[in-house]
C-alpha cells in the first residue's frame, strides 16, 4: 500500500485536501450559520427565500458529504500547479488566491457575489454575508494543506 502511495502522489495529496477542505468548511460553515443566521436572511430577501433551500433539506444537510467529492475535485484541479505553491514562502497565499478568486468573485456562475451574479441577476449583494466565511475558509486550509503537504514532500525526501 505504502508503495502504491509513494508511487503515486496524487493520492496522498488528494487525501489531504478532501480531508482539511471537508474540515474548514464545516468548521467555518457551522460557526458562520450560527453568528451570520443565514437562513434567516435568506428568509427575510424575496429573492433569496425564491432561490434558496430551507436548512431542513436533504441536499443542504448533505452538503458535507458532498464536499468530499468537491475536494477531490479541486484537488485534482490544482494538483498539476503544487510545485509552485507547496513548499514555498508565500505558497498557502497563492493558493488562497487562486481558489478564492476562481471559485468565489470569479465564479463563471451566476451566483450571489460572483461577478456574473453582479452583472446577470437581481441578488442583493451584502459583502459581509458569505464573503468573510469563504475568505477565512480558503485562508485557513491553504496555510494548514500547504503546511501539512510540505511536511509530507519533507519528510518523504529523507
Amino acid at each position: 500500500m505504502k508503495s502504491a502511495i509513494n508511487q503515486y502522489p496524487i493520492i496522498p495529496f488528494t487525501l489531504r485536501y478532501i480531508v482539511l477542505h471537508t474540515l474548514t468548511y464545516l468548521a467555518f460553515g457551522i460557526i458562520f450559520m450560527l453568528v451570520s443566521q443565514y437562513f434567516e436572511y435568506f428568509k427575510s430577501d424575496p429573492i433569496f427565500d425564491m432561490v434558496m433551500k430551507p436548512s431542513d433539506a436533504l441536499t443542504v444537510r448533505i452538503a458535507p458529504l458532498v464536499q468530499v467529492i468537491r475536494g477531490a475535485l479541486l484537488a485534482f484541479a490544482i494538483y498539476s500547479f503544487r510545485k509552485v505553491i507547496i513548499g514555498h514562502k508565500w505558497g498557502w497565499l497563492k493558493l488562497f488566491v487562486l481558489l478564492f478568486v476562481l471559485t468565489g468573485i470569479g465564479a463563471v456562475i451566476t451566483g450571489p457575489g460572483s461577478i456574473e451574479g453582479f452583472l446577470y441577476t437581481r441578488f442583493s449583494f451584502n459583502p459581509l454575508i458569505g464573503y468573510p466565511e469563504i475568505a477565512l475558509q480558503m485562508l485557513a486550509f491553504s496555510w494548514l494543506f500547504c503546511r501539512w503537504q510540505g511536511k509530507s514532500m519533507h519528510n518523504n525526501n529523507n
